[in-house]
């Protein structure tokens, strides 16, 4: 296939896996053509919509486009309005305040637009479920055409079309465009022209909507991108420059997560209709006040993102902790244009199907936005629960609703039964497709260069992900200013982690590899420079991470980490239990029990000897994923020094010259006069004691009438004492990497 097309071997497998297996259908996928985007007149009532336009545009009757506050909506709207007005129409268009007025059809919106003298209303991306708004506007002799993209609920609105390319019955060949698709086709068929000045409306609209890039949605995307590589629309040329893209080689991952998530800024903590007036006008000066308002509210979006979610983050744990395999986040007074956000944070976090919800003081009913998983579909399981909501609307992956507050336990058990319903335990983690391995000396430049042959990237064409394998990583460090975000090299390539920051100890640390790496290739823009990058999706070590943390001061910081707590020490064990839930801080004799398969362990004090620290892993199989080493001594045997013969003689001679010593009164001046620390000789009373030398009765020490030979170094006390020298020898005095080695012989990891 390589040799027949041109392309490298590692593009012609990942054609062939997506059953491309022909030269023609090679260049048919590579090179999208304008003739594989169907006709429009095939869609549903669009014959009716455009004669019900073209008539008001004859009549100069009024027109109002109501349209929606996301990327979709706000582009879909810029587009009709924009041909609309080309066509010489007396048209105007409404963006719905998300927090005034709600998704799709408002009643009080409706009237409104009606009393000021609109005889033709035209919804974009929405429309199909406001039957009873629309209905009583069709009522009062005002049109509606609706053009929608969205799930259709069970009664549809009856309004003089409903253009839609799901419409029941419809033989329209593609079902998932999105709204500005439809809206462009609408376009299409009123001009009787193909509109391609408004491809880069539907590049971003389409992006945004996270529809298929497949079929002719890959064809309108890919115009679309050379369109706004093209620039000479101001709006969206002032909006690329302050967002530092280039725009010369923008591509649809830069639409995705820069592009589009600041059009929807606007509608989340703004008014979307900047955003329609963004990409309409023509004049530079208003194009770039408009773009730094976008940029603004972009930036307030992302501080509101960051201090909900430390505030949800408990919640989520706790939900976790509970075992639920579907999650409703309820907070107060959050800001609910970022719910949606926050929802995608917790189930790429969690890999679990969420709904975060708000309610704010005062209020009975808390609006809420859910984003799902493979594997569950979040419309269906609710759609059958709408007695529990106000407001319910969207697909499989995500939705939006208002309920009442005190429904908030009735719909988290429906969703949990609707989980058991469609088989999903939310136990198992998202599995990644990757499209195959490469060696760090593959990529390059040029390897980038090809992949780009297979974009624009989305669903039903995913970005390939590609496996790295490595054995040391390096120059690790986190990035932002909470330390969110990650940054590392492997073999002198730069790999970057969004919402990884926590990551770095783990990478900082010792670990046996191999580490394997899923990532997507990328480059680095800086200063007109372009460098490869790798941005990582996952990690994956075949072995434990010992994270050296070992310390003399415990602090309440080291216990937030998620795991079992080992402590030796009954009174710290004590202590420690406290802090931590229930059977998470456990003794030396309980962990023997436990197995640690995949988990994470902390260990929080030295162990008295190196083999109570491996009875731990006696058991082969309780390997676990993470062992933090505290390693907490407050008295330290190695630092104290183990006592020799002479030391034991000096105190013999001075015992035997005094008999009975008060050790409250006069240890510390023993300790002076003998030249031997405190620690050691506290440990070599207790020897003499235990070799039955001495005997101590409240405080007063009393040297014994001893008369056989003892061996002091085969005590108990010292052996104990030569132990815990051991242990601490390797475990608290050896540097971090051969700590980890004794660790690795010790769980015998090769």
């Amino acid at each position: 296939m390589a040799k027949q097309t041109g392309c490298s071997p590692i593009i012609a497998q990942l054609l062939i896996s997506k059953g491309i297996k022909t030269p023609e259908a090679v260049q048919a996928f590579i090179h999208p053509a304008i003739d594989s985007i169907h006709d429009p007149h095939l869609l549903h009532d669009m014959d009716k919509a455009v004669d019900r336009i073209q008539q008001a545009i004859a009549d100069q009757e009024r027109i109002t486009i109501y349209g929606d506050y996301d990327a979709d909506g706000i582009t879909s709207t810029a587009l009709m309005y924009e041909t609309l007005q080309d066509l010489g129409a007396d048209v105007h268009y409404y963006i719905p305040d998300r927090f005034k007025d709600g998704y799709g059809p408002n009643a009080e919106v409706y009237r409104q637009i009606v009393n000021d003298g609109t005889k033709l209303i035209v919804t974009v991306d929405n429309g199909v479920s406001g039957k009873d708004v629309i209905d009583s506007v069709m009522g009062q002799g005002v049109d509606v055409v609706v053009t929608d993209h969205h799930e259709m609920p069970g009664e549809l609105p009856n309004a003089t079309a409903i253009v839609h390319p799901r419409f029941p019955g419809s033989k329209y060949p593609f079902p998932d465009l999105s709204g500005v698709g439809v809206a462009f086709k609408v376009a299409w068929a009123l001009t009787g022209e193909f509109p391609e000045e408004m491809l880069d409306l539907v590049a971003i609209g389409e992006i945004a909507d996270l529809v298929s890039v497949n079929d002719e949605n890959r064809s309108l995307i890919s115009f679309g991108i050379q369109a706004l590589r093209a620039g000479t629309r101001p709006g969206l040329h002032a909006l690329v420059d302050l967002s530092n893209v280039n725009e010369q080689n923008i591509t649809s991952t830069d639409i995705a997560f820069t592009i589009a998530p600041r059009l929807n800024a606007l509608g989340r903590v703004s008014n979307a209709s900047k955003g329609v007036e963004l990409l309409t006008t023509f004049d530079e000066a208003t194009a770039k006040q408009l773009a730094q308002q976008v940029e603004n509210a972009n930036d307030r979006r992302k501080q509101l993102v960051d201090q909900i979610v430390k505030e949800a983050q408990p919640i989520v744990d706790k939900l976790i902790e509970a075992g639920s395999p579907t999650l409703i986040v309820f907070g107060h007074n959050w800001h609910q244009g970022v719910l949606g956000i926050i929802a995608s944070r917790i189930v790429e976090q969690t890999g679990k199907p969420t709904i975060v919800a708000s309610v704010n003081d005062g209020d009975d009913v808390a609006k809420g936005s859910g984003r799902s998983v493979d594997g569950f579909d979040l419309f269906q399981a609710l759609d059958g629960h709408r007695d529990l909501m106000t407001t319910f609307g969207g697909h499989p992956a995500a939705c939006g609703l208002s309920f009442m507050a005190s429904n908030l336990e009735q719909l988290q058990d429906a969703l949990n039964d609707e989980a058991a319903n469609q088989g999903f335990s939310g136990q198992k983690k998202q599995s990644l497709q990757i499209a195959g391995q490469l060696t760090p000396t593959e990529i390059s430049n040029q390897l980038y260069e090809q992949l780009m042959l297979l974009s624009p990237f989305g669903p039903d064409n995913d970005e390939p992900i590609f496996e790295v394998d490595t054995n040391s990583v390096t120059d690790v460090r986190t990035m932002g200013q909470d330390h969110t975000h990650l940054k590392f090299k492997v073999n002198g390539v730069q790999v970057v982690a969004f919402n990884k920051g926590a990551l770095a100890s783990q990478l900082s640390a010792q670990f046996k590899g191999p580490l394997k790496l899923a990532v997507k290739i990328s480059v680095n823009e800086w200063r007109g420079k372009r460098s490869i990058q790798l941005m990582l999706v996952d990690i994956q070590l075949a072995n434990p991470v010992v994270v050296d943390q070992r310390t003399n001061r415990l602090s309440p910081t080291l216990f937030s980490a998620p795991g079992y707590y080992i402590v030796y020490d009954q009174k710290l064990l004590d202590n420690i239990k406290t802090h931590l839930p229930a059977g998470m801080a456990i003794s030396a004799e309980q962990a023997v029990q436990v197995d640690f398969s995949n988990a994470t362990l902390t260990i929080v004090d030295c162990p008295p000897s190196l083999a109570s620290f491996e009875d731990l892993f006696k058991n082969g199989n309780t390997v676990p994923s993470l062992i933090r080493l505290l390693l907490f001594q407050p008295h330290s045997i190695y630092l104290a020094g183990m006592p020799n013969r002479q030391d034991f003689a000096s105190l013999y001679r001075f015992l035997y010259g005094q008999h009975k010593l008060d050790l409250g009164q006069y240890f510390t001046p023993l300790a002076n006069y003998l030249k031997i620390n405190a620690e050691k000789l506290k440990c070599m009373i207790k020897v003499f004691s235990d070799a039955g030398f001495v005997t101590i009765n409240d405080g007063i020490l009393n040297l014994s009438n001893h008369s056989t030979k003892v061996d002091l170094k085969q005590t108990d006390q010292y052996l104990k004492m030569a132990a815990q020298y051991r242990a601490e020898k390797i475990l608290l005095f050896s540097d971090s990497k051969e700590v980890a080695e004794w660790l690795f012989n010790c769980l015998n990891v090769k």
